[in-house]
């Protein structure tokens, strides 16, 4: 669906993103598969992530979606972003909807945590892959911070890499 709100997102097998001091490098060993990231980007029309994400992959020198236009959601200027790279300031609800009026294909809430959970609070979030790797982490920054609002999800279908990998696709809602 065209102007869908999707999430692709690993997380160990007891939930953590990443680790207590916001590390992804956990995520290295299993780097070598490719766990259909490349299809999913293909889809997507924009980029939206929390400000810690987009410094985290900016201090990494990460950038790989270069074609995709990229909202950082924060409460703080961004002096130097790339080009395609934009802020909001303002009301999630009103970007969602802004979002979906313009789409012509979907927009992947790319993280971190805290920003899936605000979109997921407000029922935007249409369609979650889950990788879940098999590393137990035993601490770090939850996939899903706690929240008053739950969330049901009907299983679209699962797929099993070699290395222990689980790809867990779901609609939400």
């Amino acid at each position: 669906m065209a102007g869908g709100f999707r999430v692709f997102i690993a997380a160990s097998l007891d939930g953590y993103i990443a680790t207590s001091d916001g590390s992804i490098g956990w995520l290295k060993p299993f780097a070598s598969l490719d766990y259909g990231f490349e299809d999913f980007m293909e889809n997507m029309e924009a980029v939206v992530m929390g400000r810690a994400t987009y410094d985290n992959l900016h201090a990494l020198g990460h950038w790989p979606e270069h074609d995709k236009r990229c909202i950082v959601v924060t409460s703080r200027s961004m002096e130097t972003a790339p080009d395609n790279v934009e802020s909001w300031l303002g009301d999630l609800s009103q970007l969602v909807t802004e979002l979906r009026a313009d789409a012509k294909g979907d927009v992947w809430v790319a993280g971190g945590a805290k920003a899936i959970r605000a979109f997921m609070d407000l029922g935007a979030i249409d369609h979650f892959d889950l990788l879940v790797m098999p590393v137990l982490l035993g601490e770090g920054k939850p996939l899903f911070p706690p929240s008053g609002r739950g969330s049901h999800m009907t299983l679209l279908g699962a797929k099993t890499y070699l290395n222990g990998v689980v790809r867990l696709s779901y609609v939400v809602g």
